[in-house]
């Protein structure tokens, strides 16, 4: 290594653990990542790193030493940590050896403002991290603008930011305070919200063109309710064809996601 490196104390240690719990996060703008390709992400995404975590006798990734040297000359902190150290503060069984905290907290909403035309994902009460952050990566993938988060879990806990692979740090994540004012964004914005629920609604596959949309999820449990649902401008189910009646929110969001973005690229253009 190239770079000038520390030791950690105990109570820095302590103050990186207690990064698991959303109210720090909250309080002090940082979250706590792990992984080489999740810290490359937060260094691809120009986030200010506060400190990089290395435990040097498992990290041997060239793409990760390098992501450290990044980091450093961005201001980041170097500190080597003992296997001991790092299992302390890692919430993996087996740690690659890398992690980093990060000044990352998703754009408000009222500060976000969306391209002409393009898809939008709104997630609603979503509490299940390892979905959330699924979610954001597979808006990304699917060519999605932002990702707008309402109420469950935060989009910085761990196991969501493992879960998105690190897109959460490269795609525009944006915080909703209600559901109101989600709604209200999108009319201001001339932007039609799709609902996605498994009942009373248009198959997916029938639904006319779109040029533009915010398609909305619903919690894992029970979906969106009744009231969201009515007050969306569009509707749509997918049909489903076993014995299965639901399916993981995820994945419900991945079809409806890249049926839209399908048909963009087939020029098939919306017409609202």
């Amino acid at each position: 290594m190239h770079s000038t490196s520390s030791r950690a104390t105990a109570r820095e240690l302590r103050h990186v653990r207690a990064l698991r719990e959303r109210s720090e996060r909250s309080a002090r703008g940082l979250c706590f990542v792990e992984g080489i390709r999740q810290v490359v992400s937060a260094v691809e995404g120009g986030h200010a790193i506060e400190a990089v975590y290395v435990d040097e006798t498992r990290l041997q990734s060239s793409v990760g030493l390098e992501a450290i040297e990044r980091a450093v000359r961005g201001g980041a902190r170097h500190v080597v940590l003992t296997t001991a150290e790092f299992e302390r503060i890692s919430s993996r069984d087996n740690p690659v050896g890398l992690a980093a905290v990060v000044h990352w907290q998703p754009r408000p909403l009222a500060t976000f403002h969306p391209p002409a035309q393009g898809l939008i994902l709104a997630t609603d009460n979503v509490r299940d991290p390892g979905n959330l952050g699924t979610l954001i990566r597979t808006a990304d993938a699917a060519g999605c603008a932002a990702v707008i988060v309402h109420g469950g879990v935060d989009p910085a806990h761990p196991t969501a930011l493992r879960a998105s692979l690190g897109t959460t740090f490269l795609a525009t994540v944006v915080d909703a305070p209600t559901l109101d004012a989600c709604f209200d964004w999108a009319s201001r914005h001339q932007i039609p919200v799709l609902a996605t629920t498994a009942r009373n609604a248009q198959p997916l596959w029938e639904l006319g063109p779109v040029r533009s949309a915010v398609v909305l999820v619903g919690n894992e449990g029970v979906g969106l309710g009744e009231e969201t649902i009515a007050r969306a401008d569009l509707r749509v189910t997918i049909p489903m064809f076993g014995s299965a009646t639901s399916l993981n929110v995820s994945v419900a969001a991945g079809i409806v996601l890249f049926e839209l973005a399908r048909r963009r690229v087939a020029g098939e253009h919306l017409t609202t």
